[in-house]
C-alpha cells in the first residue's frame, strides 16, 4: 500500500509542476493543423456502396488545440437518412515520421486511423477503418473551400486498386 502511495505522490507532483507552465511553441507543421480548429457546419451527401444512390448528409463539428498543446481534438456529429454519427477524433503531427496523424472512433464503435500530409492547402489521408473484425481502407481529402471553409471527400477501397467516393461534405464556419 505505502509504494501506491508514493508512486501516486510522484506522479501528483510531477502533473503539478507542468500545470503552470505555458505550451511549448508549436513547429510550422503542428501550427498547420490550426486549419481545422473552429466550428463548423456540415453538408453534403453519402452513400454506402456504388449501387447505392447519393442521400442528403448534415451535421457540425467543433475542433480546437488539445490542453492548448500540439494536437487538434475534433467531435463531429452528422445525420444521413439511415443514422445519426457521433465522432471523436485526435489530429497531431508525428514529426519522427514525417507525417500528420489522425485516430477516431464513433458511436457505432468504429475505428479509424489515417496518415496524411499536406501541399498546396490540400491534406489527403490514407487509412482504414475498422468496425465488427473487418477493416476497409479509406483515403480522405479536404480542399479550401470559398469563404474560409472546406471540403472533404472519403473514398473507400473497391478492389484492384479502384477508389469508391462514399461521402462529400463542405464545412462552412459557424460565426
Amino acid at each position: 500500500m505505502t509504494k501506491w502511495v508514493a508512486v501516486v505522490a510522484c506522479v501528483g507532483l510531477g502533473a503539478s509542476s507542468v500545470q503552470g507552465q505555458p505550451a511549448p511553441a508549436r513547429s510550422p507543421e503542428v501550427s498547420q493543423l490550426g486549419w481545422y480548429v473552429g466550428k463548423w457546419s456540415a453538408a453534403g451527401e453519402s452513400r454506402g456502396s456504388a449501387e447505392e444512390a447519393y442521400s442528403e448528409v448534415s451535421g457540425e463539428e467543433t475542433c480546437e488545440w488539445f490542453a492548448g498543446g500540439p494536437s487538434v481534438l475534433c467531435r463531429e456529429t452528422t445525420t444521413d437518412r439511415n443514422v445519426t454519427s457521433t465522432s471523436l477524433y485526435i489530429l497531431a503531427y508525428d514529426a519522427a515520421r514525417k507525417l500528420y496523424t489522425v485516430y477516431g472512433t464513433d458511436n457505432t464503435g468504429a475505428i479509424y486511423s489515417a496518415t496524411g500530409t499536406v501541399a498546396q492547402g490540400v491534406w489527403s489521408w490514407t487509412g482504414e477503418a475498422r468496425a465488427e473484425g473487418q477493416a476497409m481502407p479509406m483515403k480522405y481529402s479536404f480542399h479550401p473551400s470559398p469563404g474560409g471553409g472546406r471540403t472533404m471527400d472519403v473514398e473507400i477501397a473497391a478492389g484492384e486498386g479502384a477508389w469508391l467516393r462514399i461521402l462529400g461534405l463542405t464545412y462552412k464556419p459557424l460565426n
